[in-house]
């Protein structure tokens, strides 16, 4: 599947960016979904911890990470979009 291992190659980019983006918010908790967890060839979410450099986000930032799928036939929820979205809407409630 050579669309993963394109996406494999841009982690170093993310991992860039994404400290990039977080560096000036601190207090902001983060939270990362490792989509396509199904497939054979996607990266295990320990892997995408690591590859993302996500121990150095800061020890006092909330961090959260979600391996997450979409159903056969995509009409329901998975539990584990379910529960990353109660947790967003909790975040953003105590954010206020």
């Amino acid at each position: 599947m050579e669309f993963l291992e394109t996406d494999h190659n841009r982690l170093p980019e993310a991992k860039k960016y994404l400290h990039q983006l977080i560096e000036a918010s601190p207090d902001l908790p983060l939270v990362v979904f490792a989509h396509k967890q199904d497939l054979e060839a996607a990266y295990h979410i320990t892997d995408i911890h690591d590859a993302l450099a996500l121990s150095e986000v800061g020890n006092d930032r909330k961090l959260f990470l979600f391996g997450t799928q979409v159903t056969k036939n995509g009409s329901e929820i998975p539990s584990t979009l379910q529960d990353a979205k109660d947790l967003i809407a909790h975040l953003a409630t105590s954010m206020q």
